[in-house]
């Protein structure tokens, strides 16, 4: 019990500490804790008060000794152009611009701080180990997108640097020691790309090493989305999965035999980058054989509160980290609940039975264990949560197992021999595909996860915890869940059909979705759904068949495209992966963009039919009514060759131009006659080109939305938040508000 008080009192401290923006208090209050737990001490009174004092104490001095010792060197180096020379520490990563590569960088004789390089894509070769110079300026980690984020700092990332000139590079020792299990996790990333097909090796590479960047933006989706996206960050399942391989063949109650796999479990550990879910298994399997090695009781609360302090002895900051807070909240949520709901329910079954269901019930419950704590933080940080993820998991546990095993041995053995490790990985890539086909099929059910942001379904998720307490806490005797669940199960259909039946009664309604850097708008009338476009830098695909979803359809009746760059685009392929598209209306312009031709063909391959706009035509939407105007213009950009929509209910009108420019703006309300409007989405989000000052007198829109995300472009532009002022518009944005809906209703706007 001294451990866990003493954890108590770190917990709070520690969030405290990391996430109020004032830190001067810091210090004098971890001082003034530690004083008060000796004092205590000193009494000898309250023994779990001094303990929570002393964790809480000794948590702030370190946090204050760790940020004068870590962050005040590169606070130093902060908004400074340098003479960077830099240690590769990681293998680089590929982005849209050239490469970006974790690093010790600084000044040639200033101290060193772990920091993202960002380079040009020559660099993707580097390796651990390499040593580069150049000119680079130095930014704070903490600020992304203007706004300030512990994301990188949770992660031990303390700068940002941007390369220019001539990068310089020194090769490292190929036989490096301190990075050889880096090197060799490469190693074995290079190996699966050769012996599997690249869906299955970007797949195997979380898997084994961690490392996610080859998954596919779909699959990684579909597994976030129905609760296997933890599959994929290797934690503590990886660990019971390798520990159980290996003690197939070695003892852990002979000492030596022990000693080996625990220089594996920490080697593993170290291969797959330190992450919070590594960590916390490899501390709480570490103390399990240990205790029991030497004779000992071992207590897993204990072993998680021990994680936990050597995750943040290591960097406090950790605490901000989202895996660290998944991690420990699931493994609490197992412990508490999971391990005692799959003995109750097995008691339930006869004992003949038990063997064959005892993993049935155990996945069962260790799914619904570790949903306990992690419902209200998945809510918090993305708005929705799984409500299939038990199933999910129960349904593919034996695929992840067997890729997993499997997947190890095919690298050792094509190692050796290159032929039997092909013929090793066909049979293991089946597992892999029922596992993603199954991730794939199971992310089109409409209620695969539930967004709290949507209709009913908060309400409903504070039902089920009101529920889940009051269980807890009867003192009934031999009480059963089927009452509660059944409530449960009840409450969760009546959600989903009052928020459906909402959005059914609205006659129009808009929802510009918070797609980044993109545009995404859904049309509903009635029970009748349409998209115009689908495209961003925020997942646009996901974001859109998501919403849909949670509207109680998977389906859409009609896909508007303006045009056919990504930004507008990019995510249809995805959103026809998880939604039914019934028809699609695009230009016909951009013949030999690649993106069209994927789209077209993927339509033709569905039997989806494809319209053509080349003239001004209307299309009926449930209550309302849709007007396609073709482009205005036959020029080469195909910002100046989009389509425009109109969406119309009894005098309530709303205007979309995609990125159509100021020119081409002028020749639209030359050649239509555009009506006043109630909400207009500005073009080109925000650019100065576009939303012109003779478009703005033309439709004289109420309400103006600009969808626009973190870009490098300006966007939007101080001209066009001045014309839109200028004009007495009211002024809604994505990147401050999130997704924004409007609705309509008897001619009114609601």
């Amino acid at each position: 019990m001294i451990l866990l008080w003493f954890t108590a009192g770190v917990v709070p401290a520690v969030l405290l500490g990391v996430y109020l923006p004032w830190s001067a208090w810091v210090l004098p209050v971890g001082l003034g804790s530690l004083a008060a737990g000796f004092l205590f001490k000193g009494l000898k009174k309250w023994p779990p008060l001094r303990r929570f004092l002393f964790g809480a104490g000794a948590i702030l001095v370190w946090l204050a000794v760790y940020s004068a010792l870590f962050h005040a060197p590169a606070q130093d180096l902060e908004h400074r152009t340098i003479q960077m020379e830099a240690v590769v520490t990681q293998w680089p990563e590929e982005t849209d611009y050239g490469v970006r590569v974790p690093v010790r960088a600084g000044e040639r004789e200033g101290r060193k701080v772990s920091a993202l390089f960002y380079g040009p894509a020559d660099l993707a070769d580097l390796r651990p180990g390499d040593r580069i110079s150049c000119v680079a300026r130095c930014t704070p980690a903490e600020e992304l997108g203007g706004e300030e984020s512990l994301y990188y700092p949770s992660q031990g990332i303390l700068l940002r640097m941007k390369g220019y000139g001539q990068v310089m590079v020194t090769r490292g020792e190929s036989s490096s020691v301190r990075y050889a299990l880096t090197i060799l996790a490469g190693e074995i990333r290079a190996m699966l790309d050769q012996l599997y097909p690249p869906r299955e090796a970007g797949f195997l590479h979380a898997l084994l090493t961690g490392d996610k960047t080859g998954l596919e933006e779909t699959d990684r989706n579909n597994l976030n989305r129905v609760g296997l996206g933890h599959v994929v960050v290797v934690s503590g399942l990886h660990v019971t999965f390798l520990m159980g391989f290996l003690t197939l063949f070695l003892d852990p109650k002979k000492k030596g035999q022990l000693g080996l796999l625990l220089l594996i479990l920490v080697l593993f550990c170290l291969m797959t980058g330190n992450g919070p879910g590594t960590v916390r298994a490899t501390v709480l399997c570490a103390m399990a054989l240990l205790a029991q090695q030497l004779g000992r009781d071992y207590h897993s609360l204990t072993g998680l509160c021990a994680a936990l302090l050597v995750l943040l002895a290591a960097n406090p900051y950790a605490a901000a980290n989202a895996g660290l807070q998944f991690s420990f909240l699931s493994t609490l949520g197992i412990l508490l609940f999971g391990q005692r709901w799959s003995k109750a329910w097995l008691a339930q079954v006869p004992k003949r039975a038990r063997r064959w269901a005892a993993p049935f019930f155990g996945v069962a419950a260790i799914s619904l264990g570790a949903m306990v704590f992690t419902v209200p933080l998945s809510a918090g940080y993305f708005g929705r949560f799984s409500l299939i993820a038990p199933l999910t998991n129960l349904m593919t546990s034996w695929a992840v197992t067997l890729a997993f095993v499997g997947g190890a041995l095919s690298v050792a053995v094509g190692a050796v021999v290159f032929p039997l490790g092909q013929g090793l990985a066909a049979l293991v890539g089946f597992p892999i595909r029922f596992f993603l086909g199954c991730a794939a099929q199971a992310s089109r059910l409409g209620l695969a996860s539930v967004d709290l942001d949507r209709g009913y379904y908060a309400l409903w998720a504070l039902f089920v915890y009101g529920v889940f307490l009051l269980y807890l806490l009867a003192p009934v005797p031999g009480k059963r869940p089927v009452v509660p669940v059944c409530a449960c199960v009840v409450t969760l259909c009546l959600s989903a059909l009052l928020t459906a039946k909402t959005v059914q009664r609205q006659d129009l309604a808009l929802t510009v979705l918070d797609v980044g850097q993109g545009q995404s708008v859904v049309v509903t009338s009635g029970h009748a759904r349409a998209l115009i476009d689908c495209g961003g830098t925020r997942d646009p695909g996901d974001t859109a068949a998501t919403y849909l979803q949670s509207l109680g359809r998977s389906e859409l009746d009609l896909l508007i495209l303006t045009h056919f760059h990504a930004d507008h685009a990019g995510g249809v392929l995805e959103l026809m992966d998880r939604v039914k598209v019934r028809a699609l209306a695009v230009p016909d312009v951009d013949r030999d963009n690649p993106l069209r031709q994927e789209i077209t063909a993927r339509a033709a391959a569905e039997n989806i039919p494809v319209y053509y706009v080349t003239e001004t035509s209307q299309v009926t939407l449930g209550r309302a009514e849709i007007t396609l105007y073709p482009p205005v213009t036959a020029g080469k950009d195909a910002n100046e060759q989009c389509l425009s929509v109109l969406c119309a209910r009894k005098g309530w009108e709303a205007l979309l131009t995609g990125d159509m420019p100021a020119a081409a703006e002028a020749k639209l309300v030359a050649r239509e006659n555009l009506p006043e409007v109630e909400v207009l989405v500005a073009g080109h989000h925000g650019s100065k080109q576009s939303t012109s000052q003779a478009l703005l007198e033309a439709v004289a829109p109420e309400t103006v939305v600009i969808s626009v995300g973190q870009n490098t472009y300006g966007h939007p532009a101080p001209e066009t938040l001045a014309r839109l002022s200028a004009a007495g518009a009211q002024v809604y944005r994505t990147d401050r508000q999130g997704g924004i809906t409007v609705y309509a209703q008897s001619g009114e706007e609601t």
